[in-house]
This record gives structure tokens, sequence and C-alpha cells, in this order.
């Protein structure tokens, strides 16, 4: 396992940036919302009443934070996305990709990963990259429909299910993910403890 250490160092650096993210940077924008819940925080996406609620409170908002000349909900959300945002996705996205591999990781038995533990792990690949793609446009469409230029038009209804889709996968890819990793490492650990070999490392 200690050849394996930078993959662990990212996983470590994810979680530490899903924390910054999670608890310093959200909950401020969550308080100018009247502590609403922005649309990337709700697993199965906001419905049309909850989409049009939210942005009555980042339009809301906008309006006091010009009067007062502070940054706005709607500003700090769209430099989120920006920033932190923009290279969680990618990082979490290589994290489930290398839990997986950890998982059929054996040198010393190159070449002995069994065909359904390869599958899985081939799962894990697909269900993570659909989560980048899932939680990149994500971003991108909650910015179109609630960043400060959008605000000064009407809401816009028709990208309210497209939204809450990307959401919604975003979160099942990801929950699928785990629970594929946790089966690997389940795989793993039962045939460690029968001692027969795992795979193609470890």
């Amino acid at each position: 396992m200690m050849r394996l250490w930078p993959g662990w160092l990212l996983c470590m650096l994810t979680a530490g940036l899903f924390a910054c993210v999670a608890f310093v940077h959200v909950p401020p924008i969550n308080a100018l919302l009247g502590d609403m819940r922005i649309p990337d925080q709700v697993p199965f996406g906001y419905d049309l009443e909850g989409a049009r609620a939210v942005f009555a409170a980042f339009r809301s908002d906008h309006a006091a934070a010009q009067a007062t000349g502070r940054t706005s909900a709607s500003e700090a959300y769209v430099s989120l996305h920006a920033s932190y945002d923009l290279v969680f996705p990618p990082l979490l996205t290589a994290s489930l990709a290398f839990c997986g591999f950890a998982a059929l990781f054996r040198p010393s038995r190159p070449g002995q990963s069994p065909r359904l533990a390869a599958v899985g792990f081939g799962l894990v690949l697909a269900l993570a990259f659909t989560y980048l793609a899932c939680d990149l446009t994500e971003n991108a469409v909650a910015d179109a429909m609630f960043g400060p230029e959008a605000l000064a038009s009407e809401f816009d209804e028709a990208s309210v299910f497209v939204l809450r889709v990307l959401t919604t996968g975003k979160y099942v890819a990801v929950s699928l993910a785990f629970a594929l990793i946790i089966a690997l490492w389940t795989w793993r650990w039962m045939t460690a403890r029968r001692g027969e070999p795992t795979a193609s490392g470890g």
C-alpha cells in the first residue's frame, strides 16, 4: 500500500476541499438567502416552486447588496462555482477512480483480478465521470439561472427540470460509485481472509 500514498494524499486533499466548501463558503450564502439551501445542496433538486422561491431569495438579497455595496449571495454563488467548485469535481472524480483501483491493487499477484471485480471497477469509473459531467454542467445551468445577470430577467422556468435532472444525476452517480467502492473493498477483505488472490496488485 506504500506505493499508493499519492492516491491517498489526493483523497485527503479532496476531503479537505469538500469540508472547506461545505463548512466555510456555503453557509454564508445560505445565511444571505434566509437559510435556504443552494441548488447544489438539494439531492433531488428543487421543484418549480422551490426553484422559484430560491430565485426570489437571490433577487431580494442582490437588490439589498447593491444598495449597501456588499457582495450578494448570487455573486458569491457564481464565484464559488468559478473557484473551489471548479476544482472539487475533478478531484472527487480522481479520488473515486483511485479508491476503486486501490481495492484491486496487489503488485504481488499481477493480472489476477476476477472479471466481476474488474467490471465493478469499470462501473466506478463510468459513474465517476458521469458525476463529473453532471456536476460541472449543473454549475453552469445554476449560474445561468441564479447569477447576477439572470436576476435582472424573469425566472427561467424551462431550466428547472434540466437543473433538477443534473443535480439528481450527480448525487445518484456519486452514491452508486461509493457503494461499488465499498463492495470492492469488502470483496478484497473477504478474499484476503480466505487467502485467495484478489487482484492485479495489493
